[in-house]
């Protein structure tokens, strides 16, 4: 795993680099905005941005929202003050998957990069006290099987994929087809709407949008429970990690940011409703 560690105070860097090394974790390093953004840019694939917000010059901010943009599945963690609560919802706002509040304990913090990791990668094993998979929660190379035994959804062989299809051919599922559905490629469909779980990507009809890792993740959890209400609880323990600690305003924000890009409307949703009180629900039989 290749991490880019933004931060200013060479003292806290070097205490992250020593833990993030001992978890054999390759570590590219920036002391300022525009270092980190030029390393981005020359040093390859980086798996996960660990951005400070307070910088000399350019913000973490700046540099979140800069690299949400170039590259949208790159893991990004804002590392905040604990007072800020403003920092928080910002950060995710901008485009980051998840916050840790200063100071932080060394253990919280491989936490917090592993369980983003694995929602980037979700054929990674849990660890050991997460071994039994939670519902929902599909490796790559199972997901067949699994589906096949679930009872949100079935594989129906004869179902084509819209993809390759260049959106010269529209297809509906049978009328016998439960939704949601798999087609042959183990695309997960609910009309609009199309989800790779191998490709990590999202269509409408034969537009590609373009998510986070924890919008992605996100979004099948609640396409995989298509009517169904499912609270904020159990959001952010299907898709931060049963040990997560932090504010539930987490899964408000990355909702919000969701609407944006699914909906035509985002204040009046076609798709994706709030359930008062509750959480949330993917709405049945809405193929706009």
């Amino acid at each position: 795993m290749r991490i880019l560690l933004l931060e200013d105070e060479e003292s806290i860097r070097g205490f992250v680099r020593i833990n993030l090394k001992r978890n054999d974790m390759e570590v590219i390093e920036a002391e300022t905005g525009e270092a980190a953004l030029a390393l981005a840019a020359s040093e390859g694939q980086i798996d996960i941005a660990l951005l400070d917000v307070m910088l000399p010059t350019i913000s973490g901010f700046e540099v979140c929202e800069q690299l949400r943009a170039l590259y949208p599945r790159m893991g990004i963690i804002m590392l905040t003050a604990k007072s800020q609560e403003e920092d928080k919802i910002h950060g995710l706002e901008l485009g980051a998957d998840d916050y840790v509040q200063k100071p932080f304990s060394p253990g919280e913090l491989i936490a917090r990069i592993k369980s983003l990791y694995r929602r980037m990668k979700p054929g990674l094993p849990e660890p050991a006290v997460q071994a039994a998979p939670e519902r929902g929660q599909l490796a790559d190379h199972g997901v067949a099987a699994e589906l096949g035994a679930s009872n949100h959804y079935k594989e129906s062989e004869n179902v084509l994929s819209l993809s390759g299809l260049n959106g010269s051919q529209s297809m509906q599922p049978p009328a016998q087809t439960p939704i949601p559905y798999m087609n042959v490629h183990q695309e997960l469909v609910v009309l609009p709407f199309r989800l790779s779980v191998a490709e990590r990507k999202l269509w409408k009809q034969h537009k590609e949008i373009i998510l986070t890792p924890t919008e992605w993740t996100l979004v099948r959890l609640l396409m995989e429970r298509v009517g169904e209400s499912v609270s904020r609880d159990h959001i952010l323990t299907e898709v931060w990690g049963r040990y997560y600690v932090g504010d539930l305003k987490v899964v408000d924000v990355n909702i919000r940011r969701i609407r944006q890009k699914i909906e035509k409307n985002p204040s009046d949703p076609a798709f994706i409703e709030t359930v008062w009180g509750y959480g949330y629900r993917w709405k049945r039989g809405n193929d706009e």
